[in-house]
């Protein structure tokens, strides 16, 4: 199990990485080791698709404007080295967004919201990220929900009804759930200042374990963001 911080700034390093050499085989070598590792943590291809979404939108913009305006015309509106230089952009870009996905995938919420909560930054931020993250898959549970509900009662979905049929509904569910956290919020005592105990605070692996809870590719966010010395001694083995 790696820690949060570590893939975090394994991901920002790569990112700084790039952006500095600038080199298509650096680029061509690093998206293939996050996508080999984000596939592996997530064990579907679902980070190759999400990466492959979000880079041909860019890839064709970057053909749009670089290939026409080359000096090696080879067709009309066509350049080579426009071409060359489109590609080695597209895939800069591939590789940027393909460590930032494999590192979503290859770290859980619940482990974010534990690493966050025994910081400096508190319970409150932990919250915050951990519902902003939780927002996306929320949403997508009650669209099923909706979806499966209209399915079982025999409606059939149009342009004339789906308002009334989904779109209200979906937001009214996400509007009472959020109204049922925020009442579950208050009754636990959310907003009292004080120290949170985290009953299974997240593990660190041997690695981790080694540095004394702290992995050492995420010297830089424990520094920033790491755990208090209150939160030291409340949990002695780091989290």
């Amino acid at each position: 199990m790696i820690h949060p911080a570590t893939v975090f700034s394994a991901a920002a390093s790569t990112w700084f990485l790039i952006v500095a050499v600038n080199s298509p085989l650096l680029n061509a070598a690093v998206l293939i080791m996050w996508l080999i590792l984000g596939t592996i943590a997530s064990r579907s291809i679902a980070v190759v698709a999400t990466t492959t979404v979000l880079a041909l939108p860019a890839a064709a913009s970057m053909v749009l404007i670089h290939a026409p305006y080359g000096t090696d015309r080879i067709f009309p509106l066509l350049t080579s080295d426009g071409l060359l230089l489109s590609g080695q952009l597209s895939l800069r870009f591939a590789a940027l967004m393909g460590c930032i996905v494999a590192a979503a995938a290859m770290v859980k919420v619940s482990d974010v919201a534990k690493w966050l909560q025994a910081s400096r930054l508190g319970h409150k931020a932990a919250y915050v990220v951990g519902a902003s993250l939780q927002s996306l898959p929320e949403g997508a549970r009650a669209i099923a929900a909706v979806r499966d509900a209209n399915r079982l009662s025999g409606v059939q979905v149009s342009i004339r009804n789906v308002a009334s049929r989904v779109i209200i509904p979906v937001i009214a569910r996400l509007l009472t759930q959020g109204a049922q956290r925020g009442q579950a919020l208050t009754a636990i005592g959310f907003d009292r200042p004080g120290r949170r105990t985290v009953l299974a605070p997240f593990q660190t692996a041997w690695l981790s374990a080694s540095y004394g809870g702290h992995c050492p590719s995420s010297v830089f966010l424990e520094y920033c963001y790491g755990s208090s010395p209150r939160n030291k001694q409340d949990h002695p083995r780091g989290i």
